[in-house]
């Protein structure tokens, strides 16, 4: 049985104008288990808030599958931060 309070780590993926924007590539977290994307973005605003009025257009990718707010993470998740596609 998993305990509540075990901590889960999440890599997170940062790419084109967020990875400007935040200035890495890349980060680590550890979260709480039961841990949502949102919990997720919510951390992530916190250390960079300057992406906030991105947050309404980007995709978030889970293991390379585009996900919801609301997908539960799990230990080990890798985490995308996508900007919107644009075709022309």
């Amino acid at each position: 049985m998993v305990s509540m309070s075990e901590i889960i780590n999440i890599k997170i993926l940062y790419f084109a104008f967020i990875k400007e924007l935040t200035g890495v590539r890349s980060d680590k977290m550890k979260l709480p288990y039961g841990s949502t994307i949102h919990n997720l973005l919510t951390n992530i605003l916190d250390i960079y808030p300057q992406i906030n009025n991105l947050l309404k257009s980007i995709k978030v990718s889970v293991n390379y599958k585009v996900v919801d707010t609301d997908t539960i993470l799990k230990d080990g998740d890798e985490v995308a931060l996508l900007p919107p596609i644009s075709g022309g």
